[in-house]
C-alpha cells in the first residue's frame, strides 16, 4: 500500500511536471527539466534540430488520437412478463454457446442499438409511408402488444431496406 506524504515532505515524482508539459508541448526551444529520484537528480535537455524531419511519403500514415469514449452511465429500463424474461434469456445463453463467449442481455441490447442507429434514415423514412400509429394507455396490455407489434413491423420493413453494416 502506498505511504502517504507528510506536509512538510516533497511527494515522489519519477518525472516531473515541467518534463511532462514540455514533452506534450512538442517545443523547439531548449529547455531544462529535472527528472528527480530518491538518490539522484538526473538534467534532460531537449535538443534543437537543424533541420525538419519530414515524414517518409512510403511509411504509414501518422498515428490518429484516440476517439474520447463516452463513459456508460445511463441507465434505460423495461419491463418484461415473466415468459418474456425467460424467453430473451433462454436467447442470450444460446447465442453465447454459438459464439462460444459470455454474453449477457445488455451486450444484446447494445448492438441492437447499434442496428437502430445505422438504419435510422430508413426507418423513419418507412415510418413516414406507414399509418400513423396511437399510442395506446399502459394498463391496455392487449393494446400495447398490437401497437408494439406493428412498430416492429414498421423496423423490420425499414432493416430490411438498410444497407449491411460495415
Amino acid at each position: 500500500m502506498a505511504k502517504r506524504v507528510s506536509g512538510n515532505e516533497k511527494p515522489y515524482r519519477p518525472v516531473d511536471e515541467a518534463l511532462v508539459r514540455s514533452v506534450l508541448r512538442g517545443s523547439d526551444s531548449e529547455e531544462t527539466t529535472s527528472v528527480s529520484d530518491n538518490t539522484a537528480t538526473a538534467s534532460v535537455r531537449d535538443s534543437t534540430l537543424s533541420e525538419p524531419i519530414t515524414p517518409d511519403p512510403q511509411q504509414s500514415p501518422p498515428i490518429q488520437p484516440a476517439p474520447v469514449i463516452e463513459k456508460l452511465s445511463r441507465e434505460k429500463r423495461v419491463l418484461l412478463t415473466k415468459s418474456e424474461e425467460r424467453e430473451i434469456e433462454r436467447f442470450v445463453s444460446r447465442l453465447a454457446e454459438e459464439l462460444e463467449t459470455p454474453l449477457k442481455l445488455s451486450h444484446v441490447l447494445r448492438s441492437c442499438m447499434t442496428i437502430l442507429r445505422h438504419a435510422q434514415k430508413e426507418i423513419i423514412a418507412q415510418a413516414s409511408h406507414s399509418e400513423k400509429l396511437e399510442r395506446p394507455p399502459n394498463g391496455d396490455p392487449v393494446a400495447l402488444a398490437e401497437f408494439e407489434y406493428k412498430l416492429a413491423q414498421i423496423i423490420s420493413d425499414a432493416l430490411s431496406k438498410t444497407p449491411p453494416l460495415d
